[in-house]
């Protein structure tokens, strides 16, 4: 069976957009270091109605941003290994995809784990929202008010 030049052209055009469509689809996936789970970027998401408000300080729950399915809470804060992380809050975090390093130095996680054991991290970046300016030592109930503040670099912070 022979083409025409038109049928050739036809067949081309149609695999070439389907190559464009693949190659989307691939570049759109979410790496190993972007957990997604359905409430990700809820921090970030409330922190910028914060700013819309025109609000400097704020207290914003984790399981009211994140759902009642998420009982506590950690902050995981630079320099943090997948195994410090497994260490310290009993959490598998190879997901992170973490060099020898650890969690990179303008990035911090909020860890958010259910009653069932599972677990989410949430990927913030610390000029946007600092989470590791005070030490919280381990998880925390997910219901308690995190204080935050507007820093005049136009970033926000956890407060004492």
């Amino acid at each position: 069976m022979r083409l025409s030049t038109t049928g050739r052209y036809i067949v081309a055009i149609v695999i070439v957009a389907w190559i464009a469509v693949l190659a989307l689809l691939i570049s759109m996936r979410p790496t190993g270091s972007e957990t997604r789970f359905d409430t990700a970027g809820s921090l970030e998401q409330a922190i910028a109605a914060a700013d819309t408000q025109g609000l400097n300080i704020v207290g914003l729950s984790p399981q009211d941003l994140y759902g009642d399915e998420w009982i506590a809470a950690a902050v995981v804060c630079p320099y943090s290994t997948t195994q410090g992380i497994a260490t310290n809050f009993e959490a598998d975090a190879a997901e992170l995809e973490l060099d020898a390093a650890g969690v990179p130095e303008d990035t911090n996680y909020l860890l958010l784990r259910s009653a069932d054991g599972g677990q989410a991290f949430d990927r913030i970046a610390r000029e946007d929202v600092d989470l590791c300016t005070v030490p919280l030592g381990g998880y925390f109930d997910s219901r308690v008010m995190l204080p935050l503040g507007k820093t005049a670099e136009g970033g926000w912070t956890l407060l004492n």
